[in-house]
């Protein structure tokens, strides 16, 4: 189990690093737009902290006073000028720094920067958006005709390390030869190897004409206790006809996919072709 678990962590930290090249823009603009609205919101608390303030009199104790009720003027700046409440510093942090500063020395607030700030989430960010695709997709042809073998047709990383441990297509292969990849590439249909308990089962849930019913294999399905949504997925991998009945075969099929998510392995969102029963292959529903 732990050797298992440190490979699932393997994959996915060379997964993280194959998205860096594709990921690298997109995270600096989700960082600026972050950056453009905490600013935004931190020149309405400044402004409403310094409106606040006394001109003469009373100044220190009306500073303590604000500090205090932060909470309260957040609420009242997010309904004001309709913010989000995750855009907003953490309240304690923010109380903090504010105890050692001079409240009538904040900056009055300037709505035409505010402006500016606006047109540029509204405007200029939705632009650079929409050329992030162009920009991967010329990457990946300058990639492809430039640098063959630093990276794959799709701007990923690849080579060396990563061919060890992303590309690895042999037996040895993250995963290869468990769960459902079980049986792929071996002659013999791999659920034969239970057949014997499975077709016991199905002629003990009284088939007509070669097949039970839904409602019949259901009944037997729900054994497993597993979740409803993860028999759904089961069933429409199993019923390869599309007929809302189970014959001998796509019971047996059913039967070993449970087995496979029993044992702790995820479905596929298409069934593989070494599970497709040989009474099926090359069958279209």
């Amino acid at each position: 189990m732990c050797h298992r678990l440190f490979e699932a962590e393997e994959q996915d930290l060379f997964f993280d690093l194959q998205s860096l090249p594709r990921n690298a823009a997109l995270r600096k603009l989700n960082d600026l737009i972050k950056r453009a609205r905490l600013a935004k919101v931190h020149a309405y608390i400044i402004s409403e902290l310094k409106k606040e303030m006394p001109s003469v009199f009373g100044k220190d104790n009306k500073k303590k006073e604000l500090i205090k009720r932060l909470g309260t003027i957040y609420e009242k700046i997010q309904r004001e000028h309709q913010i989000s409440p995750g855009d907003f510093p953490d309240i304690k942090r923010m109380q903090d720094q504010l105890s050692v500063h001079d409240f009538t020395k904040f900056n009055a607030l300037k709505p035409r920067l505010l402006e500016t700030v606006d047109h540029m989430l509204a405007n200029d960010i939705a632009r650079l958006m929409a050329m992030i695709p162009q920009e991967e997709a010329l990457a990946t042809r300058e990639n492809n005709s430039t640098v063959k073998g630093a990276g794959d047709q799709s701007g990923k990383l690849s080579g060396g390390a990563f061919d060890g441990v992303m590309n690895d297509n042999t037996v040895f292969g993250f995963r290869r030869g468990e769960g459902i990849d079980a049986g792929s590439g071996e002659p013999e249909w791999i659920v034969a190897k239970d057949r014997h308990k499975y077709d016991q089962l199905f002629f003990s849930l009284d088939p007509v004409d070669g097949k039970i019913t839904g409602s019949a294999a259901k009944a037997e399905m729900v054994k497993s206790k597993l979740p409803n949504s993860v028999l759904g997925k089961v069933w429409k991998l199993s019923d390869l006809d599309k007929d809302g009945m189970l014959d001998i075969d796509e019971f047996a099929l059913s039967m070993h996919l449970i087995n496979v998510k029993l044992d702790g392995h995820d479905l596929p969102a298409d069934l593989p072709d070494h599970l497709v029963p040989p009474s099926k292959r090359g069958f279209q529903a």
